[in-house]
Parts: structure tokens; sequence; C-alpha cells
């Protein structure tokens, strides 16, 4: 169903190639973050969380099946990126809204990010400027 072709990504003009990568590695990044949002062992071992409550496996089981929702978004969008591309702005904003978030509690003094939080939050980073980027240079491509 979401086979992913390399020649179905280059063949195309570069604007959508940019949208296409963004929305695949999106998904693949979004997918690999349900495995630390679903079990707790796997957030020590990815952020180093520890301590975990009924509230957190409450929270990150809703925010779990958020992602889910997310990367199959992510992955419909990659078959139309054309039909598609304000997904990829909305994606941006959500990312961006995780950056801020991940980091109030470090910016408030309730607990210290943990160093192994870096890691998600370059990728988060990364997936923030990469939608934008891709959005903005189609628009860039459909005014010329």
């Amino acid at each position: 169903m979401f086979i992913i072709k390399w020649r179905e990504i280059v063949g195309n003009t570069r604007a959508v190639m940019w949208l296409k990568v963004s929305f695949l590695l999106g998904a693949i990044i979004d997918a690999l973050v349900l495995i630390p949002m679903a079990v707790p062992a796997a957030a020590r071992i990815f952020w180093g969380f520890n301590g975990f409550s009924g509230i957190y496996y409450f929270a990150m089981g809703m925010g779990a099946c958020l992602m889910l929702g997310w990367t199959i978004l992510l992955l419909w969008a990659y078959r139309q990126p054309l039909e598609r591309r304000y997904i990829s702005l909305f994606t941006a904003v959500v990312v961006a809204g995780f950056v801020l978030m991940g980091n109030l509690p470090d910016k408030s003094g309730l607990s210290a990010i943990s160093r192994k939080y870096w890691g998600s939050l370059v990728l988060q980073l990364i997936l923030v400027l990469l939608f934008g980027y891709s959005f903005f240079h189609l628009g860039k491509k459909a005014k010329s």
C-alpha cells in the first residue's frame, strides 16, 4: 500500500521531492517515537526519563494514539503531496509546539531535561525546518 520507491521520490520536481521527503521522514520519526511513548522502559533508554506515575501512562497513551494518527496522516500526504501540501505546514506548527513544550520544564525549574532528550530535540528542529522549507519552497515554485 505505502511501498516507497526511490524513483517515485526522485522522478518529481525538486519542490515535490522535498515535500515527499518531509512527509516520509516525518512518518518514520513519528513511528519510532511511538516506541518510547508506548513502552516506559524504552523512554528510559531513549530519553532518560525515570519515576513514571499513573498520569505518565495516561498522558503517553493518549499522545501515542495521536502520534499513530499523525504517522498515518503523513503517509497519506506522501501519496499525493501537492494536493495535501498544507499538512506540511500544520506538521511544522505541531513539531514546533513539541520543541517549546519539551523545553518548558527546564525553563521553569520543575525538572532538568535529560541529556538523552537532546537527540529528540535536534530531530524535532530538523523536522520543523524541513517541513517549513518544503512548504515554502513549493509555494515559490507554484508562483513562478
